[in-house]
């Protein structure tokens, strides 16, 4: 009999296959390969417990990347200094949670960074970019309510779909962002 965390995890290790593949970015190929290294935790796990401790890593620096790489899509890319610092605050975030400070503080830059892209999707008026952001922010309640099981999942692969499907706006390149005025 097949679980349904494996389809979950089957699911979200295709869909970043798919965005490391097509997408566009650095900060996408890099919650891509987040989330598939939490889609093979989830489906052949070698110790027990070690699913919960890569999703306590994982997420929260997934979150941060899917909102860096909208915001680099969507609109200008943040520089590299205040991107390092929304990086290292997400995983100090996951850091704090697998210490055993509460859960929320690994999830917080999973729902802040679906607010922000949808944010950045209002401001450029990309409809399928808002509802990744959506989907990224509700993978982020799901995953507070239900704990790392399917319908978080399931969420999150489909808002990395959304993500990945995205074309680049903004004329500015990525690495030259913080020298022009």
């Amino acid at each position: 009999m097949i679980d349904s965390s494996l389809i979950a995890a089957v699911a979200l290790l295709s869909a970043s296959l798919f965005a490391v593949v097509t997408g566009a970015g650095l900060y996408l190929r890099f919650a891509a390969t987040l989330c598939a290294a939490l889609a093979l935790a989830l489906a052949r796990p070698l110790a027990p417990g070690l699913p919960g401790a890569v999703a306590l890593l994982a997420l929260p620096l997934t979150g941060a990347a899917l909102s860096l790489s909208a915001l680099a899509l969507l609109a200008r890319p943040l520089p590299p200094l205040l991107a390092t610092l929304a990086l290292s605050a997400a995983l100090a975030g996951g850091l704090a949670a697998l210490a055993g400070y509460g859960l929320l503080l690994a999830l917080w830059p999973l729902l802040l960074g679906g607010v922000a892209a949808m944010v950045a999707a209002l401001h450029r008026g990309a409809l399928p970019a808002l509802l990744a952001g959506l989907l990224l922010a509700a993978a982020a309640l799901a995953y507070a309510g239900a704990g790392l099981a399917l319908p978080g999942l399931i969420l999150l692969a489909a808002s990395l779909t959304g993500f990945a499907l995205q074309k680049r706006v903004s004329s500015k390149s990525a690495g030259l962002a913080w020298f022009s005025p």
